[in-house]
């Protein structure tokens, strides 16, 4: 049954970003991200179930494409539902207000929630490494990072697998920063 929604999931949250690109020069598809956050929950430490892998998924559907509280519980159930809520921001707040919203509610997170969050700061970050915005400053991919570790050193759970890569990443992106 789970393994079913898992597929449903899947074709769910590529329809629901379909046509939508990453904040990047290369106009790779958002929905690349959403793969390698799966992947990232995937290969890391924690004993999964088939729950947190549906949530991955779904992770930025209701923040980014409108998708609802009802369809989401209609389709995956009241555990998926509240699991997806947990990594959505509040609609309608600034960028800073976003920004502390997240670091904020990083330290009330469960232990599904935090290892998605930490699996998404891991994408976002090396998305940025790799194919940052063109329009954004050093200041401002400084401050992304800077903030990215906020919410992750906020996380009541960490894998410590993920959490070589997210130094890593960290380290590469600081390091790159530092040379220009």
């Amino acid at each position: 049954m789970k393994k079913n929604l898992i597929k449903i999931a899947y074709s769910f949250a590529e329809e629901r970003h379909y046509g939508q690109v990453r904040k990047g020069n290369k106009g790779i598809p958002y929905f690349e991200h959403i793969k390698e956050v799966v992947a990232l929950v995937k290969i890391s430490s924690t004993k999964k179930n088939d729950s947190i892998i549906i949530a991955s998924y779904l992770h930025d559907v209701v923040e980014d494409r409108k998708a609802t509280r009802k369809e989401i519980k209609d389709l995956f159930g009241h555990d998926i539902v509240e699991l997806v809520e947990e990594m959505t921001d509040k609609p309608f707040c600034s960028e800073a207000e976003r920004r502390s919203n997240q670091i904020l509610a990083a330290k009330i997170m469960s232990i599904d929630a935090s290892l998605i969050k930490l699996a998404d700061k891991i994408s976002n970050l090396e998305n940025l490494f790799h194919d940052p915005p063109i329009s954004w400053s050093k200041k401002e991919i400084i401050d992304y990072i800077k903030w990215g570790q906020e919410v992750v050193n906020n996380l009541p759970y960490k894998d410590m697998k993920l959490m070589k890569r997210f130094d890593k990443i960290c380290f590469q992106l600081n390091k790159k920063l530092s040379s220009n």
